[in-house]
């Protein structure tokens, strides 16, 4: 075999070798992204089980199955993602098995050559009699050494030949397993599409219910808004009274303020599973797109007796109980505090020192069967959008 077809070979057992590596490194970012999306589905479908025992058209029904569906959509997308890495692949494959059967054409037809001019050759007479016409013993030790350069290399082109055979072999099969894992994914795909169709269709029907019972729906939020108003008016009285107490004490809250300002988008979210419900800011009502609703933290969803659990050490500064938001705890990180409303038990009490990931009390559920905590982040007068310093969760 000639340098040039070693060369050839040996270039496409690297380039699939390397294409394998690269595709594997590929296929398992996205199982690992699957995985999550997966977990995040069971989460929400605990969450939008809840909401269905008791009172179908309810805000917070309608949020469930909103964020369902979402991240129902994203699975559909990271398994197309699949298919269409799997259809690269088989491409690619496809594109290897090619050349290596032009490869094999070639070293069969060169194989061939050597077998007839070695035959022809040798036609009439034997080895030993090409050996011994030699006139000189330079010229015999020179046609040894030709006779064996001449069967090692017909050796090492069969060898060559089973080798590229055996690859393509290999090749043509794993073809066949990744048509089938396609084939899987695009019937989990249509799995997937007839079950987001299926939501969408609750949805339809949700907002229709929710649509022609306007009435109670505003004398909800309005009632909402007068507790929330409430809440924020004790918080601030309390951050000053915090604040004033810093001052005449001369206590330094610089450390503590800046180790909490260093963990903005790394804290853990104040639930172990759940989904933001109501995002920080203004922004319309879901149902009723006259209304704008103002939310000064975040609302999560969660599943019932849900844990609240603090984000970040620091000190309870108060215990307070607002109707219609259940119990609240707040909590002062230096200059920053945090607050957990909707709790239905507390497990601490004003003055504690608490770590991060301990148990501040139980989610409160509602009369509609919606377990949600609302979660805020405040900076001197200021309100801070908290989904900015809570960690990213995959959708």
């Amino acid at each position: 075999m000639s340098v040039n077809r070693a060369f050839i070979v040996l270039s496409l057992f690297f380039l699939f070798v390397g294409f394998d590596s690269t595709a594997q490194n590929q296929r398992k970012t996205l199982e690992n992204q699957k995985n999550e999306i997966l977990k995040k589905i069971q989460e929400t479908e605990r969450i939008l089980s809840q909401t269905s025992t008791k009172k179908n058209s309810s805000i917070g029904r309608l949020r469930a199955l909103n964020e369902q569906i979402q991240t129902r959509s994203s699975l559909i997308s990271a398994i197309k993602s699949e298919v269409n890495l799997l259809d690269s692949e088989i491409s690619e494959n496809l594109s290897i098995i090619q050349a290596m059967e032009n490869d094999l054409t070639q070293l069969k037809k060169e194989y061939a050559e050597m077998i007839y001019t070695t035959q022809k050759t040798s036609k009439g007479f034997s080895e030993m009699t090409f050996l011994f016409a030699s006139s000189t013993f330079n010229q015999l030790f020179m046609r040894m050494k030709y006779i064996k350069q001449y069967s090692e290399a017909r050796k090492k082109q069969a060898e060559q030949i089973k080798i590229v055979q055996s690859s393509i072999g290999l090749q043509i099969a794993e073809i066949e397993a990744q048509r089938k894992s396609k084939q899987s994914l695009l019937n989990d795909e249509l799995t997937e599409n007839n079950k987001l169709e299926e939501l969408r269709g609750d949805q339809r029907e949700l907002i229709t219910k929710l649509t022609q019972d306007e009435q109670r729906i505003k004398k909800e939020l309005e009632e909402q808004r007068k507790a929330e108003k409430q809440l924020s008016e004790r918080i601030e009285a309390i951050i000053e009274e915090e604040r004033k107490a810093a001052l005449l004490g001369s206590v330094d809250m610089t450390k503590l303020t800046e180790a909490f300002a260093k963990e903005k988008g790394k804290l853990p979210w104040p639930v172990d599973e759940g989904f933001v419900s109501s995002k920080f800011g203004e922004h319309r009502h879901p149902t009723i797109k006259t209304i704008t609703i103002n939310n000064l933290g975040v609302d999560i969803q969660t599943s019932e007796n849900a844990t609240i659990k603090a984000v970040f050490p620091g000190k309870v500064s108060s215990v307070m109980s607002v109707p219609g938001l259940g119990n609240s705890v707040l909590i002062q990180h230096g200059e920053y505090f945090t607050v957990y409303s909707k709790l239905k038990t507390v497990v601490v009490k004003k003055g504690d020192q608490v770590q991060v990931g301990q148990a501040l009390g139980q989610v409160l559920t509602d009369k509609d069967n919606i377990s949600q905590v609302k979660f805020r982040v405040h900076f001197e007068k200021s309100t801070l959008n908290p989904e900015l310093w809570l960690q990213k969760r995959s959708k």
